[in-house]
């Protein structure tokens, strides 16, 4: 019994002595544990140069719109306030996937202060960093986000995005910013009705044709217009008629005018056209030949 009791007690402290074999890693060999980086917290927002519109969301023009300095108008400072840190930022269209900034990512960097503000924006390389202004509520400072490309979107909608700059993965996320770790905005921009251009060979809004070249006399303009070419077979601008032939000779001319006594070209139903005023020579004014009425005999 003693036996049995004491073979009992040696397999429970094995196992025991397994199981610490098993949990704690030699003398000397750090732990290997795997650690998540906590979600980038805070917010950004958009606005004008000098902070008055916080999340405006539509602009006149894409010069018009700034990153915002620090927190919303009339917001407590700190609210929904950035991390401290250096950030990069680029503008997007909506879905993230066509990069729009078209400058360099170390031209697009800039530092955020303990109270959550933007203080400064980095010098980028060659003095490449954006133009600034003040945010009018917290003094910090706001961000152009200028220069980048027209969005593809039909809507006219940008998205902007700021990451740490520890947090830039370049080739993963979207170009390198991670959704877990970035904080983005979306924004429209006002697009004007654009102006037809001539000469460019597509017919837009008011033209009447483009033909894509510089000929002033060819059936376009360059204008725009349509040219009467007489002969086309199109009875265009003061044109009396065009039968879209060369024959001078028929009911239209090769000026497309209308056949008329007296202009020396015998046309149409003309029997003649001496081209003068004369009634009584050999062609009347209304270009019949005129017949002289029999002498009387002497």
């Amino acid at each position: 019994m003693r036996t049995r009791a004491l073979l009992g007690t040696l397999t429970t402290i094995s196992i025991a002595a397994l199981a610490v074999s098993c949990t704690e890693p030699p003398e000397g060999q750090e732990e290997q544990t795997e650690t998540s980086t906590a979600a980038l917290t805070g917010a950004i927002f958009t606005t004008l140069v000098d902070g008055s519109r916080v999340n405006a969301n539509i602009y006149d023009a894409k010069e018009d719109v700034y990153l915002d300095g620090g927190p919303g108008d009339n917001a407590p400072s700190g609210a929904g306030a950035l991390p401290e840190g250096d950030y990069y930022f680029q503008v997007t269209d909506p879905s993230g996937k066509t990069l729009l900034s078209t400058d360099d990512i170390e031209c697009r960097s800039f530092h955020v202060n303990e109270d959550g503000i933007i203080d400064q924006v980095n010098p980028g390389p060659g003095g490449c960093e954006h133009n600034t202004g003040v945010d009018q509520d917290h003094g910090g400072v706001t961000i152009q986000l200028m220069p980048y490309d027209d969005t593809p979107n039909n809507g006219d909608e940008y998205k902007v995005w700021v990451t740490l700059v520890d947090d830039y993965d370049p080739g993963h996320g979207k170009h390198g910013f991670r959704n877990r770790d970035s904080k983005t905005d979306n924004y429209k921009v006002r697009v004007e009705a654009r102006k037809p251009c001539c000469g460019n060979g597509i017919v837009e809004t008011g033209e009447e044709c483009d033909d894509g070249n510089t000929n002033d006399y060819d059936e376009c303009s360059n204008e725009c217009t349509l040219n009467p070419i007489c002969g086309n077979g199109i009875v265009e601008g003061d044109e009396e008629c065009d039968d879209g032939n060369t024959d001078p000779y028929d009911y239209c001319d090769n000026d497309c005018e209308l056949p008329y006594c007296g202009n020396g070209i015998v046309e149409g139903d003309e029997e003649c056209d001496d081209g003068n005023t004369d009634d009584y020579d050999s062609c009347t004014n209304e270009c019949t030949e005129y017949c002289p009425p029999e002498r009387m005999p002497m």
